[in-house]
């Protein structure tokens, strides 16, 4: 049976010249406004490993730099909402860090994370982040896995406690799973879960008192049918009712949330041509035959409703795309920007 053997994404300083460093490491970060304190050092190095088990994904920063070398490097991230209405990043990440800190602000409110310590980031919301250059363990779960967790999530930090199991187990994750078979993947995705909610049970116990656990899986699973019909020229509202077996207005409380479910399928189906228009690897789409692939009448309507939600052109994004890839040639999917966007 095969392994994992090999990091889903990868990244190094290393293999950049001193020159190429900075838009290298720019690059890394597509979905934040990015900006060094000072030079890069041409004596560091800083690397991530990343792998993707089913609904979560691992990944590590390893920081190096030589003995006496004085303060570490230091950066910042700040994602605001122009980002996230491009991008569409819908997940939660978990941030434990080994070395080095974290400050900044999360909605409103000052954080300051040190090692030993877990930072709950939700991606579809702004953050400031200040980060001191350190090992540490990036963990990302799809926001489906995790239904109905209150908003005051975004900039929790836990310590102590079940955190500390998770803590350990991370660790020992990053040590082992590029030997795992896809077999034991998936039972390591699940133990995964498993601490990640235990550690959250606080949070979930209020968020169940607005919808029980039968409602939550429901949900889930028409999260799940609209993905896999997304292409449909069928995909509605009444044939979601049908063959899931729900009521109408059962299925708008539910998505109540969302704005509709008619809204969710309508973002869902944005975000896909987004990612066609953006993705490096495919080949050059045709506009007109991405909106009719994804139900849209004509290039107006789609033009119209992407530049609402994303801010700007079908066409500007896949300029955008191309010249990216135009200038930081040796930048691939298989990099830390293509790790946290694989999971939307």
């Amino acid at each position: 049976m095969s392994n994992m053997t090999h990091p889903s994404y990868y990244f190094s300083l290393r293999d950049y010249s001193a020159a190429e460093r900075l838009e290298a490491w720019r690059a890394q970060y597509a979905v934040a406004e990015f900006s060094l304190t000072a030079p890069i050092d041409p004596a560091i190095d800083y690397q991530f490993a990343g792998y993707t088990l089913g609904n979560v994904s691992v990944g590590k920063w390893i920081y190096r730099q030589a003995p006496g070398a004085g303060v570490p490097l230091t950066y910042s991230l700040n994602r605001s909402m122009s980002f996230i209405r491009r991008d569409g990043l819908d997940n939660y990440s978990f941030n434990l860090r080994d070395a080095g800190s974290v400050r900044g602000e999360i909605d409103g409110r000052a954080v300051s994370v040190r090692p030993g310590e877990i930072l709950v980031v939700d991606q579809a919301r702004p953050y400031h982040r200040e980060i001191q250059a350190g090992d540490a363990i990036t963990l990302l779960v799809a926001r489906d896995s995790l239904p109905n967790l209150p908003s005051n999530i975004h900039g929790t930090i836990f310590r102590g406690g079940i955190s500390q199991l998770l803590e350990d187990y991370l660790r020992s994750l990053i040590d082992k799973v590029g030997t795992l078979s896809q077999f034991e993947a998936l039972h390591a995705e699940e133990a995964t879960l498993s601490l990640v909610k235990a550690m959250l049970n606080p949070f979930g116990a209020d968020a169940a008192n607005a919808r029980n656990e039968l409602l939550s899986t429901l949900y889930v699973k028409i999260k799940e049918y609209i993905r896999q019909n997304l292409e449909s020229p069928e995909l509605s509202p009444e044939r979601i009712c049908k063959e899931i077996g729900i009521s109408r207005s059962s299925l708008y409380r539910l998505f109540e949330q969302d704005g509709g479910v008619a809204n969710y399928i309508r973002k869902r189906r944005l975000l896909a041509i987004h990612r066609a228009l953006m993705s490096p690897g495919s080949p050059r789409h045709r506009i007109g035959d991405l909106a009719y692939r994804y139900g849209f009448n004509s290039n107006t309507q789609l033009s119209r409703a992407f530049k609402q939600e994303f801010g700007h052109a079908p066409s500007e994004t896949r300029e955008t795309a191309e010249s990216a890839q135009h200038v930081t040639q040796r930048r691939t999917e298989a990099d830390y920007g293509g790790w946290l966007t694989q999971m939307r």
